[in-house]
Parts: structure tokens; C-alpha cells; sequence
């Protein structure tokens, strides 16, 4: 069966709009413990399936029909619910369905066919076009989602997100109106070149989005090990001691009763007091059994008053709950890491507040300190004011990324020279993070 002109657009554009669907996908499921193998052999097989059913059949509706159910069926990749499933379905096909429309009634309007030698240019502009778009909706729609967990999306990106796809719709438009049938072979080179552009083009922007993100998480596991470490050191210092007094109970006990019996009371307190400093707890500051909470307090606490800071600690909270324990280092972790740094700064280092409360299933967190009342606002968002931008003031960013997971909010309170930062979490009844 011989293709026409529309058939071998459709195509490959198709390849585009394949990876569209992919990306779509991505914004509604987790790709977590899911075989990449798999996952690329289901996309090829809706292609070839698509397109074969597009070359045999040439029927809008089978098309439709053929669409729906195979996007279906790429769901049964990802774990989740039927109810999103379907959700994510309805969306994603709703969209695609109506920008293509949107594309060929415009086309339509503007009759470009006057334009061209041989080929019908609106229907294969709009099939063009309708795929770009698509694709620029779901670049789009990813951009406002790491917005939401507070990455950075700068405005050359934004640039780019738009303006690639637009350029390849001018310069497609441009080939397509001085094709004839003595260059077809030229403009299908060109055009298929322009879509491999914007494929690879926004791959590279996937891949590199990707490791930024895998850097970051890289740094907080790595905060995470340090403040386990310090725990285990402190919990390790105490059980020495301990074993140190059992040894030698009785000689303390013999030497006690000879002091009193001798009337030196005062010494007895003072060798008591030794007894109980050596069997305490050194350097743990935060003592609610909750482990990963109380690991990286200990270790921010032990790093403050190196830099001669106190960190004036409430803390009422259970031995549990189902926040996952890189979340909570990473909350608690760098608001404390800037609470430091600020007060680092100052010329008389001041204490820092800290309240954390668990109650009716919410957790509050509170944390206030003094700071030299220097700030650097751009777009309603505190920048850093360390030179090294490319290490440092990601923590507000981390804070709200993983605040996301937990529909939790934040508040930032800097007037006079006191900042106030106010954090709230819902405790989640479901623990299967796959985020």
C-alpha cells in the first residue's frame, strides 16, 4: 500500500507525539521502581500500533477509539489507583483531542492551500502544528509542577519552552509553501529534521533536570548519614559511660559512704555530680525517641554551639509518624542551616528558637532567629547571599518540594531584624511514597 505525503507526516509526527503521551504520563504517575525496558518497548509498540492503524484503516473514529484504549493500557505501567487511571486518561486524551481541533479549524479559516503547489498544506500543517502544541501544553503544564515544589525555572527556559516549537512551526510553514512535487523528498528531510531538533533538544533539557535533581537529593542523603553518624557517636559516648559507672559501682558506692560517714557532705554532692555528668547523655539535646527527628537536631545543635549558638529546643512529639524520614531532615535540616548561617553573620550571636509540636495529626514547626536584616528578593523569593549560588540557596526550594508532598504550607515572616519561619504538615494516612 503506497503512502501519500499526509500518511508519512503523520508518521512522523507521530514519533513526537509519542513522546508527548510519555511525558504527559510522567506528570500524572511516579516512574519509581518501574523497568525502563518495559516502559520503552510499551511506547515503540503504541506507535507501530497507532500507525499501522492510521496506514490500514485510514478511519477517524477506529483512531479515536484505538487512542483511548491503548493510553489505557500504558497506565497498567505505573503504580496506582484505577480511579487516577482513568483520571489521567480523560485529561490527557481531552487535551490532545482539543488542540488538534483548535489547529485544523484555524487552518481552516486561513486557508494556506493558496500557498502551496501540490500538497494540501492545512491538513498537514495542522497535523504539524496540533503536535508541537501538545507538546508545549505538557512542557508547560512539568514547568508549573516543579514550580509547585519550588524549582527554579528561569526565564531563558521559559524562552525556550515556547519559542523552539514556534520556530519549527515557521520555518515547517516556509518548506511547506514552497514545496512541490520536484522537492518532496527535500521538505520531508527537513521537516523530519526540525522534529529530531525539538525532540533531542527537550531531552537534553529532561536529562539535565533530572540530575540537577538527583544532585540534590544526593547532598540531603548525604546530611541525612552525617546527622545519623553524630546520633550513633552521641548514643555510643552515653553507653561507655554507663558501662564505665557498672564497673566501678562499687568503689563509688565505698567511696560515698566513706565521705559522708567522714561528714564531707560537700564533697560527697560534688563527686555525685561528677558521677551523673559522666552517666549523661553528652551532646543529646533532643531526647523524643522519634530517631530521624531527633539525629538531625542533635547534629544541627552540636553544629550551632561549635559557632557559639544556642538553639533553645521545644519539642513534643510521638516516637512515630508517616513522614518519610528524608523529608523531615530535609525540612527541619536546612531551615536550621539558615537560621545558622544568619546568625552566624551577626556581630553577638543571638539564640534560635525552635518549636516543634505534633497535635491532632498536624505538625508544627516554628523556628525564629535574629539576622542582619539583609535580604535579596527577586519575584516574591528570597534569594541567597552567598557567592557560591550554584551550592547554596537551594534549602528554601528542598523545604517546599518536600512540603508539597504533604499538601503543607510555610510562612516566612522577616520584619525588623527577627525571622520568623512557620511550617505546617499534614501526617498522611497512606505511606507509600513513591515521590
Amino acid at each position: 500500500m503506497l503512502m501519500d505525503v499526509y500518511d508519512i507526516v503523520y508518521l512522523l509526527s507521530n514519533i513526537f507525539g509519542t513522546y508527548t503521551i510519555y511525558k504527559f504520563m510522567s506528570i500524572f504517575f511516579e516512574r519509581n521502581e518501574l523497568n525502563p525496558k518495559l516502559e520503552l518497548i510499551a511506547y515503540i509498540s503504541y506507535f507501530l500500533v497507532i500507525g499501522s492503524i492510521h496506514i490500514i484503516f485510514s478511519v477517524p473514529i477506529l483512531n479515536m477509539l484505538s487512542n483511548f484504549i491503548l493510553f489505557f493500557l500504558i497506565t497498567a505501567l505505573y503504580s496506582s489507583s484505577l480511579k487516577l487511571r482513568v483520571t489521567a486518561v480523560v485529561y490527557i486524551y481531552a487535551i490532545l483531542i482539543s488542540v488538534e481541533t483548535i489547529t485544523i479549524i484555524m487552518f481552516s479559516l486561513l486557508d494556506l492551500n493558496k500557498h502551496a503547489y501540490s500538497i494540501d498544506v492545512d491538513l498537514i500543517l495542522s497535523l504539524i502544528v496540533s503536535k508541537i502544541l501538545s507538546y508545549t501544553v505538557v512542557l508547560v503544564i512539568s514547568n508549573f509542577k516543579m514550580l509547585k515544589t519550588g524549582i527554579e525555572i528561569s526565564p531563558l527556559h521559559w524562552f525556550a519552552v515556547v519559542g523552539i516549537p514556534f520556530g519549527t512551526l515557521f520555518s515547517t510553514f516556509m518548506l511547506m509553501t514552497e514545496s512541490n512535487n520536484d522537492n518532496l523528498i527535500q521538505l520531508f528531510i527537513s521537516i523530519t529534521i526540525l522534529f529530531l531538533i525539538n525532540f533531542f533538544v527537550f531531552y537534553l533539557y529532561d536529562v539535565l533536570i533530572q540530575s540537577y535533581q538527583e544532585k540534590m537529593e544526593r547532598n540531603l542523603f548525604k546530611q541525612q548519614n552525617n546527622a545519623y553518624m553524630k546520633q550513633l557517636k552521641i548514643i555510643t559516648e552515653s553507653q561507655e559511660n554507663i558501662k564505665i559507672i557498672r564497673h566501678d559501682i562499687k568503689l563509688h558506692i565505698s567511696t560515698l559512704q566513706g565521705l559522708i560517714e567522714k561528714g564531707n557532705n560537700d564533697v560527697a554532692l560534688d563527686y555525685i555530680q561528677n558521677i551523673y555528668h559522666l552517666a549523661s547523655f553528652t551532646n543529646e539535646y533532643a531526647k523524643s525517641n522519634n530517631t530521624e527527628l531527633d539525629s538531625i537536631l542533635n547534629y544541627k545543635i552540636y553544629e550551632a554551639q561549635k559557632l557559639g549558638i544556642e538553639i533553645k529546643l521545644h519539642l513534643n512529639v510521638p516516637e512515630q509518624f508517616n513522614f518519610r524520614s528524608i523529608d523531615i531532615v530535609i525540612i527541619v535540616g536546612n531551615l536550621l542551616d539558615n537560621a545558622i548561617e544568619a546568625t552566624s553573620k551577626l556581630q553577638e550571636k543571638e539564640n534560635i528558637e525552635l518549636s516543634i509540636d505534633f497535635s491532632r495529626n498536624v505538625l508544627y514547626i516554628r523556628l525564629i532567629n535574629s539576622y542582619s536584616g539583609d535580604l535579596i528578593i527577586e519575584d516574591h523569593k528570597i534569594k541567597t547571599t552567598h557567592a557560591d549560588k550554584e551550592n547554596h540557596g537551594l534549602g528554601l526550594q528542598s523545604v517546599q518540594k518536600s512540603l508539597a508532598k504533604y499538601n503543607g504550607s510555610i510562612n516566612l515572616d522577616y520584619t525588623g531584624e527577627r525571622f520568623c519561619v512557620d511550617v505546617l504538615l499534614y501526617n498522611p494516612v497512606n505511606v507509600n511514597f513513591t515521590q
